[in-house]
């Protein structure tokens, strides 16, 4: 079974390495979530998916905090000292600013970088595990539009501009109300994923939609298929740094930890400051 921690899957990684066959099925999806958990230790990130995250940090008389995992997608809680800070308004020009939260905004475009969280009228004051924060964090498109098809099978492909759907965060109508996810035969306010493809009951067909869901950033699905692809290949020279080809020349096998591509890759994505 699959991990929901791989950066990959098995097709992609067979579709990589050419293969047709399925004798090294077991072999090839273990070396996937191996990869991909090795990625993710390299990385300093527990997940790069979407997820709830409640955190708990000292106070230290400052206005803002680093939040530990990003991209942020929102904030449900702020407190300090167990008092609930809300979300600030905008500034409007020539209005007095209103005291809350502020999140420095996510960039658009993976990779993407750790993100303030800053008090507008009062500060973290200092303390010991006295901040508690709770988020939405990972990589995510929200509110993708689209329409429910008209004609049968009343299926969708998600745009996933930046890397493959990984995960589904929910569908809206265009008038904000939710459709249900159902395991499948979907009624109207219902709809069925698999592998980014939705389908939608023919009573919705037409409608305008809002699709929000996880994705794993391009970058990362082909570091863990080419370091994976290396650890495959690797089987039939273990332990060689070299090999004679019957004596008239020589192969050289780079054989590093982590290969120069991948390491370089991962580089944007690590997590450079710990809070």
């Amino acid at each position: 079974m699959a991990s929901a921690y791989d950066l990959t899957n098995l097709s992609n990684l067979k579709t990589w390495l050419d293969i047709a066959g399925s004798e090294d099925d077991l072999l090839l999806s273990q070396l996937i979530t191996q990869i991909s958990r090795a990625i993710l230790n390299i990385l300093d990130r527990p997940c790069i998916l979407p997820g709830n995250y409640l955190e708990t940090y000292d106070g230290g008389n400052e206005c803002s905090i680093i939040l530990r995992q990003w991209p942020v997608n929102s904030v449900s809680l702020c407190g300090v000292n167990g008092v609930p800070i809300p979300p600030a308004p905008p500034i409007d020009a020539g209005a007095a600013f209103q005291a809350g939260f502020v999140l420095d905004g996510a960039d658009s475009e993976p990779p993407g970088r750790m993100q303030r969280l800053s008090l507008r009228g009062r500060r973290f004051t200092a303390g010991v595990q006295n901040v508690q924060v709770s988020y939405l964090a990972g990589y995510q498109i929200t509110g993708e539009a689209a329409m429910a098809p008209q004609a049968p099978p009343y299926a969708i492909s998600v745009l996933a501009p930046y890397g493959d759907w990984a995960s589904d965060g929910g569908v809206a109508y265009a008038n904000g109300v939710a459709l249900s996810p159902v395991a499948g035969n979907p009624v109207a306010g219902q709809y069925v994923v698999q592998n980014g493809v939705y389908t939608f009951a023919p009573s919705d067909a037409g409608a305008a939609l809002n699709i929000t869901y996880g994705y794993v950033p391009a970058d990362l699905a082909v570091c863990c298929m080419d370091w994976a692809a290396e650890r495959y290949a690797y089987r039939s020279r273990i332990g060689q740094q070299s090999k004679s080809l019957g004596g008239q020349e020589t192969m050289a096998f780079i054989v590093k930890d982590v290969p120069d591509f991948v390491a370089a890759a991962l580089q944007p994505y690590r997590r450079l400051v710990t809070p």
